[in-house]
């Protein structure tokens, strides 16, 4: 009888955990959207029809919380309510292949490949001309929202500054890595060159691991949210994202819509969907979404990439070698690995500078995405297409000089009429094309004083009517700083157009 007892007591305890008891409803892990940001009174609705919230945004208008299932309907049908959305789980995008790793001991045998030369799409994009030249990513701020970083990691170590993990059950800011899949993000923008191992398209940006990601590479929407929020928040840059099975959310798309607006620049990967439609978030307007290109500049034979009209650029994603784990290395596939070679360049062209190119009257993250769209590789149908945007992106191109343009007019005196520009430690090569100006003057100042060795007089008309209309000179301001005047003389209306080149 005693037995009988305890096998019946160990069957109500059985039965306790598995049935639910009568009045205690399942719950459901939700965003909550409202029309004004939520406080207090907000706080309270939720908890008054038995929610428990876990975390109050400030980037968007929006609580994340857990409610019994028999309240959603009464708060969707709440006018404070914009909306109620499931918080989905979702994964980085995935390498298409079993990849090949590169434990630790065979970073020996990368010491004897040149570190470019082991990756060839920091090569192919141009990244060493820029490198060249001094542009390296400096002072740009990065956020990779992904499985963390591991910061240990001797190419990453450098540029590593911190970041934050949201996964915990009590958040901290220690986001290692755990997975592989940030940090081999990570490398691709910003492994540092060391003579080992393998070097970023933006050696010297600044890494910032945003641990929105667990230990297989999933995660929860709320906390994707939160990472856009702190990346925000901590005045990040750029946002690197490569996700998938986030759907249409109406949360995500706020605060990537926010992100931007408040001067974030945000790439995102197309997604491996092998032709499918790009996914979320890279299908919003406010996010950059990249496809991938093979070693010819191809999407390939059996291509793994999204297409769709929201592709906005493609870069190198197949076989690619990266930082991963332990430290170590691996290549691989993926539309991940295409949008970090994008980030990279923004961080480039940040780091190079960049000016009003959309005349908006601002400098900020669109100028440095048109300046992406404009100086990238075009590829497939002539302009935009689905395929590859506006083409294969460029490092070289995106940080090429630009040409400074000054419109000379002749308006009722000359005095009236000069421009002046400041040229400062290059060399620049100044051409003149004349539309109908008599002659152009240009005087050359340094330290407030007359360089008369450097001022010169273009004459545009002479007695046989032969003099040449187009006039190209350089200037060696290597050093030093020079304010160039230029003075159009001839009849009221006559122009001319300047370009000044930096060598």
């Amino acid at each position: 009888m005693i037995f009988k007892n305890k096998y019946l007591s160990a069957l109500i305890l059985f039965i306790g955990f598995v049935v639910p008891v009568t009045g205690f409803a399942a719950a459901s892990s939700v965003i909550i959207g409202f029309h004004q940001p939520p406080g207090q009174y907000e706080q309270e609705l939720i908890e008054g029809i038995g929610g428990t919230v876990n975390r109050v945004y400030r980037l968007i208008p929006a609580i994340a919380a857990m409610l019994p299932e028999q309240a959603l309907a009464e708060l969707r049908d709440n006018p404070l309510v914009a909306y109620v959305e499931e918080n989905k789980t979702v994964t980085a995008i995935e390498p298409t292949y079993t990849p090949l790793m590169l434990k630790p001991f065979a970073a020996k045998s990368l010491a004897l490949v040149d570190e470019y030369e082991a990756v060839w799409g920091v090569q192919r994009i141009g990244s060493k001309v820029a490198h060249d030249k001094g542009i390296t990513g400096s002072g740009v701020k990065v956020a990779v929202i992904d499985t963390g970083i591991d910061y240990t990691h001797p190419d990453l170590v450098s540029n590593y500054v911190g970041g934050y993990d949201f996964t915990k059950e009590v958040p901290d800011e220690y986001p290692m890595d755990d997975h592989g899949h940030g940090t081999h993000m990570a490398g691709i923008i910003g492994a540092a060159v060391n003579d080992a191992g393998v070097v970023g398209v933006a050696p010297d940006v600044w890494l910032y691991a945003v641990k929105s990601l667990t230990f297989d590479a999933s995660g929860k929407l709320d906390d994707i949210v939160a990472g856009i929020e702190w990346a925000v928040e901590n005045d990040m840059d750029i946002i690197n994202l490569s996700l998938a099975g986030a759907d249409d959310s109406p949360a995500l798309q706020a605060a990537c819509d926010i992100a931007y607006a408040a001067g974030v620049l945000i790439v995102a990967a197309a997604g491996n969907t092998y032709g499918g439609p790009v996914a979320f978030p890279a299908a919003y307007d406010s996010v950059i979404a990249v496809a991938s290109t093979d070693i010819n500049d191809q999407r390939g034979d059996f291509s793994f990439s999204a297409l769709g009209p929201q592709v906005e650029l493609a870069a190198p994603g197949l076989s690619i070698l990266s930082t991963i784990l332990n430290p170590g290395y691996a290549k691989l596939d993926g539309t991940s690995q295409s949008a970090a070679h994008v980030t990279g360049t923004a961080a480039l062209v940040l780091s190079a500078g960049v000016g009003d190119i959309n005349y908006d009257g601002l400098v900020n993250n669109r100028d440095v995405r048109q300046k992406l769209q404009a100086t990238a590789v075009d590829r497939g149908p002539p302009g935009r297409d689905e395929l590859y945007g506006y083409g294969r992106v460029s490092a070289a191109e995106a940080t090429a000089s630009p040409a400074n343009s000054l419109n000379l007019l002749r308006e009722s005196t000359p005095f009236d009429s000069l421009e002046m520009v400041d040229l400062e430690a290059a060399s620049y090569q100044i051409s003149l094309q004349n539309n109908s100006l008599d002659a152009v003057f240009i005087l050359v100042t340094e330290n407030n004083h007359i360089r008369k060795d450097l001022g010169t007089g273009r004459f545009f008309n002479d007695l046989r009517g032969d003099a040449a209309q187009q006039i190209t000179f350089e200037l060696e301001a290597t050093g030093t700083v020079f304010k160039v005047v230029f003075i159009p003389l001839g009849s009221i209306g006559a122009s001319a157009n300047v370009t000044i080149q930096k060598q």
